[in-house]
């Protein structure tokens, strides 16, 4: 064998054989590795495009609490106009006593969004988009749904203060209808007792509006709920701007020219 440098061709024979194995192997792992970034890639675009449905659900709940929310911003300025004026009191204003105190808040859909999480949030590879997408789940739905440690409940601010001042309305004729972006409030309403139809109405009427007008207490908690509700109102606002963007890049990253639904 060493006469006919037979050790030598066995050598050369069994590096090629091993580097044969070497290159196979690394092929596999190419192909392997190709496969899971075009499942990851896969995954990106359906969790992209559930997030992208929780968002526009969401930025509906937005539009409608804004109408609310700018709803009570009109009557809280009829009230103070009132007062200023020393106007006497209007029965229709029982209902802006009770829009006065209303709030919203949202209850965030985020099962898309967890699921992101679990993966990781580096599956979104376009940067602005996953922190755009970050902002609106970890940055500003906390600061609008209903548990937040920024303000209080404008209704839990007047909670005490309306037992001991206020009544329920109870005349069925008053009628409130206020038309806001081509939406309309109305009340009285109906609702089914004992298998009947019933109406009822709503709205707080002051036990003495007179006293009312120079109560430094109801003073206070006006310009607090006024705070507190402008506070609501550019949060929510930011909100909306913020995911139309977001669902417009969504819509670009899955090239989506255009989105009907939105």
């Amino acid at each position: 064998m060493a006469d006919d440098n037979k050790p030598m061709q066995y050598m050369r024979y069994a590096v090629g054989e091993i580097a044969l194995v070497v290159i196979g192997i690394l092929i596999a792992l190419q192909i392997n590795n190709w496969n899971i970034q075009r499942q990851k890639d896969k995954l990106e675009k359906v969790l992209l495009e559930q997030v992208k449905q929780e968002l526009m659900l969401m930025n509906n709940d937005i539009e409608g609490d804004m109408m609310e929310l700018n709803l009570a911003g009109i009557s809280h300025d009829k009230i103070e106009t009132y007062f200023k004026e020393n106007k006497k009191y209007a029965d229709s204003m029982c209902f802006d006593f009770y829009c006065l105190i209303a709030d919203e808040y949202i209850y965030p859909k985020e099962a898309a969004y967890g699921r992101i999480k679990e993966e990781g949030l580096d599956i979104i590879k376009n940067d602005s988009l996953r922190r755009g997408i970050q902002f609106i789940y970890e940055g500003l739905f906390p600061r609008i749904s209903k548990i937040n440690p920024f303000y209080q409940d404008i209704g839990d601010l007047f909670s005490d203060y309306y037992l001991d001042h206020f009544k329920p309305n109870t005349d069925m004729s008053l009628q409130f209808e206020f038309v806001y972006e081509k939406d309309t409030i109305s009340y009285p309403d109906t609702y089914i007792k004992n298998g009947k139809e019933e109406k009822y109405t709503t709205g707080y009427v002051p036990l003495d509006f007179e006293a009312l007008k120079k109560d430094t207490k109801f003073q206070m908690l006006m310009n607090k709920a006024q705070k507190y509700r402008s506070y609501k109102v550019y949060r929510y606002d930011l909100s909306h701007r913020v995911i139309a963007s977001v669902v417009q890049k969504i819509n670009t990253e899955l090239g989506i020219e255009q989105d009907h639904k939105q």
